[in-house]
């Protein structure tokens, strides 16, 4: 029995039709916007270039800028959620920095610095520490960092007891070997021996799109 493929001159057609009609329901630029985002996620997948993750940021911002009320929505679960984990902070810890910005560019990782809990939200931002040219404050220090676009790298020593729990909606997560790109990513990881470190960082991380790269020297 012989059986029918379609023809390459078919799919086109029927993409055209899908095309035509979810962009007559929820606009043009909405679905142009989405097609992009697969594509710079399928690009991420393969190079993981910096490119690919403007290509999706960008692709985010038309979709949010197009679908305001959702970008209301997600703005306020982000920010409900990043004052409920800042006031956990505040009471579990005792110096602190809680603080949130639209742009932030934080830089600790080209001279020493002290090392203490923080906790910071942005809607667009680029984190850079390296904990070991930092002078703890304390035994155990937490780091919240949370936003709707954000590229964070931190550098840990590894003498340090680590504990992780980091996600992103779309983009890259990197920890040790494991490099995860894509959309709906989670790492969650404890040092073996945390309790018995006497130096503890707790990293607590959650983007909308992000790249957060953690690696231990």
């Amino acid at each position: 029995m012989m059986t029918r493929t379609l023809s390459p001159l078919a799919f086109l057609f029927i993409a055209a039709g899908l095309y035509l009609a979810i962009g007559g329901f929820v606009g043009f630029a909405t679905v142009n916007a989405a097609l992009l985002l697969c594509l710079g996620i399928y690009r991420f997948r393969m190079d993981r270039s910096r490119l690919s993750v403007i290509v999706m940021a960008a692709s985010v911002l038309v979709l949010i800028i197009d679908q305001f009320v959702l970008l209301a929505f997600i703005v306020l679960l982000s920010l409900g959620y990043y004052y409920f984990k800042s006031r956990q902070l505040a009471k579990g810890t005792g110096q602190s920095r809680v603080k949130h910005r639209l742009l932030l560019n934080l830089r600790l990782d080209e001279q020493s610095w002290v090392l203490q809990s923080m906790s910071y939200w942005q809607a667009i931002g680029e984190i850079r520490m390296d904990l070991s040219l930092a002078v703890p404050e304390e035994k155990e220090t937490v780091i919240i960092l949370q936003g709707l676009l954000g590229d964070a790298d931190l550098t840990i020593p590894e003498d340090y007891g680590l504990e992780i729990e980091a996600s992103v909606l779309i983009g890259q997560i990197g920890f040790g070997q494991t490099q995860d790109s894509g959309m709906l990513h989670r790492v969650s990881w404890r040092s073996p021996d945390y309790d018995r470190r006497e130096y503890k960082v707790k990293l607590q991380l959650f983007y909308l799109v992000g790249d957060i790269k953690i690696r231990t020297v």
